[in-house]
């Protein structure tokens, strides 16, 4: 019996490598890190028609955008879990080269929403976490229709 759930994991693990491997040959992803955060650096890039830095890890920020330096966060989370992103020392640095956040909300794997805010709102920010509703409320969501993603996922489910 184990024999077939390692095929069964095989296969299912094989149809990933493939589809990961076609994002980055496509340049949609550019690493092997998260696949969601590397995509929501791409998404960003082309919302705000800008572009990525040349290095792959670069500190700061995330996309070039006209006079904007974005540091792209993506929050992905099961549905049952409740928390946002969860603000580290270096957001709440000030002098940082990041002009502006990107916060990318992926509902179950399917980008869902961009919030665009300036560096201030996450540096000054009164609690540990910057969920969902507190970008909602700032008022800062991109106009972006995002449904393409969830058509193409629904149209391959299985």
């Amino acid at each position: 019996m184990q024999d077939e759930r390692m095929l069964q994991a095989a296969q299912l693990w094989a149809n990933y490598v493939r589809a990961k491997q076609a994002l980055l040959a496509a340049g949609f992803i550019r690493s092997f890190k998260s696949t969601e955060a590397d995509f929501a650096e791409y998404l960003v890039a082309a919302v705000l028609d800008g572009r990525l830095p040349n290095s792959k890890s670069h500190p700061g920020y995330d996309v070039i955008a006209a006079d904007k330096k974005v540091q792209v966060k993506s929050v992905t989370k099961a549905l049952d879990n409740p928390n946002g992103y969860i603000l580290t020392k270096d957001d709440r640095k000030d002098g940082k080269e990041t002009t502006h956040y990107a916060f990318v909300f992926f509902n179950e794997l399917i980008p869902d929403a961009v919030f665009l805010v300036e560096e201030a709102f996450v540096r000054n920010f009164g609690k540990t976490q910057i969920k969902r509703p507190d970008l909602e409320a700032a008022n800062c969501k991109m106009a972006i229709d995002l449904s393409v993603f969830n058509s193409a996922a629904s149209k391959g489910r299985v």
